[in-house]
């Protein structure tokens, strides 16, 4: 498995990213077959900021280098896993944002992992592959349990929580936290939130190296 990691992280960090967004890209398509432009870049900058979250744990905690960071792209792969797993269970594909109605409603599908979700339940087996995968993939390639453990919680719940869930939405119809006009379109307004957060977290995970080329 360790030689396996060290010639995926010979990959360019650029090449990495293309490919996950190759993988995400036939995933979204996959899911939803013909669909408008605004909403599959509003699917690929919702994936693409998963993954900055993993890029922000494994940064920051697990204390890698950037050179160890293409294997976080190969986590493409996982986001196939609930619709293998609807496949199998013989169920209608129906994912959608969880509406917070409680603290306590937030909790628990955090805690459980969406395996007792209403609807979501065929994320399970994705959240726990992606808990028990970076915490294996942060004790290949640092040895460290515990900052392993830190990396792979942190990423994988900050991650569910903050887009997981449905905080805000246009659309007043849609079961949400919280709802705002906008003059856009549903989906264009999603995409441009979604595009900046995803800048958001890239300035946050390569904070010093962009500040070392200013």
């Amino acid at each position: 498995m360790r030689k396996l990691v060290e010639k995926i992280n010979r990959i360019p960090l650029w090449a990495a990213f293309l490919l996950y967004q190759i993988l995400i890209s036939a995933r979204i398509f996959i899911e939803m077959g013909e669909v408008k432009p605004s909403i599959f870049v509003m699917q690929l900058f919702w994936f693409d900021c998963v993954l900055m979250f993993f890029v922000i744990g494994f940064k920051y905690i697990l204390k890698v280098r950037n050179g160890d960071l293409p294997v976080l792209f190969a986590g493409g792969f996982l986001t196939y896993i609930p619709m293998l797993y609807s496949a199998v269970m013989h169920h209608e594909w129906h994912l959608n944002f969880i509406n917070p109605v409680s603290f306590k409603q937030v909790a628990f599908d955090m805690l459980t992992l969406l395996a007792a979700h209403e609807y979501d339940w065929p994320m399970f087996p994705e959240l726990v592959l992606l808990v028990l995968g970076s915490f294996a993939l942060g004790l290949l390639l640092s040895g460290k349990v515990l900052r392993s453990a830190a990396a792979a919680l942190f990423s994988t719940y900050a991650s569910f929580f903050c887009l997981g869930f449905s905080w805000f939405a246009v659309n007043p119809e849609h079961p949400s936290f919280s709802h705002f006009a906008s003059p856009l379109p549903d989906h264009v307004t999603y995409s441009i939130f979604y595009g900046l957060f995803f800048v958001i977290l890239v300035i946050a995970a390569f904070f010093r190296e962009i500040k070392a080329r200013i």
